[in-house]
């Protein structure tokens, strides 16, 4: 562990200085959960400086200072940028953390040979605490740091353990998902425009529908048949509407979108 980690209460580490490789969606719905002035770097673009002042953070000039000052890095550079940065960070004492979609942890070890490097997946809700972070196990990872990271992102997110070769199935839900929920809310708010609603009306409680769902499919505990039983009476509209939405095909295209972005094999 490097000198800057504190020790929690009965001896277990946190992070106290984190910083982040890259300026994109994903650092910045990582920034704005943690809600904690962080250190980033960028390539060039200008964007950590904008991160920085939007988040109370730290631009900082290059990747070795970064590594210098940080206690963890989390990278959310591009993929394709790996080895590049790994030449710069290898060797930090800080611990790695990566969130590069598509990047397994075997593909990282042969980048970050003499550092602690981590792989975790996460989506964009992590911009409001509420993401799903998976932390693949068997990475031969020590439990002082495993449990550091896990404790660093249950802050922004529910963290699941999962084996690595199940991190690709969580495509379809937290990956796919919040953008085709996005546009499921882009649709029902359309069809209450054409009801007669106001736009922002329509979208506002189409959120809200969401959101209420949500909350009341937790509260049935997750069994989808019997809330929609309790919404949908025998012969009513809701019902009708629920057998529409079958005759058009609404489940097979939810499963054709997630097909669709699964990595090819």
């Amino acid at each position: 562990m490097t000198d800057n980690q504190n020790a929690a209460p009965g001896g277990a580490r946190t992070f106290a200085t984190i910083g982040i490789v890259g300026a994109g969606n994903m650092a910045r719905a990582l920034a704005t959960g943690w809600a904690t002035p962080i250190l980033c770097t960028d390539s060039g673009s200008g964007r950590a400086a904008e991160l920085a002042a939007d988040t109370g953070g730290v631009a900082v000039a290059t990747n070795a200072e970064l590594a210098a000052r940080a206690d963890v890095i989390v990278l959310c550079h591009k993929p394709g940028q790996l080895a590049a940065v790994g030449q710069e960070l290898d060797g930090t004492r800080a611990v790695v953390v990566s969130v590069l979609s598509g990047v397994s942890s075997a593909q990282l070890k042969a980048v970050y040979r003499r550092s602690r490097v981590v792989r975790v997946t996460v989506n964009l809700p992590v911009r409001v605490r509420a993401g799903i972070v998976s932390l693949p196990t068997g990475q031969c990872v020590d439990a002082e740091v495993e449990s550091a990271v896990a404790e660093l992102f249950a802050s922004v997110g529910t963290v699941i353990r999962i084996p690595e070769h199940q991190v690709e199935a969580l495509i379809p839900l937290a990956g796919v998902g919040p953008a085709l929920v996005a546009m499921f809310a882009q649709a029902q708010a359309d069809a209450a425009i054409h009801a007669g609603l106001p736009a922002h009306l329509a979208i506002s409680l189409a959120t809200e529908t969401l959101r209420g769902t949500a909350a009341l499919l937790a509260d049935f505990e997750h069994d989808t048949l019997a809330l929609r039983r309790a919404v949908a009476s025998p012969g009513g509209p809701t019902e009708r509407g629920l057998a529409a939405a079958e005759a058009q095909g609404l489940r097979h295209a939810v499963l054709a979108a997630a097909q669709a972005a699964l990595p090819a094999r």
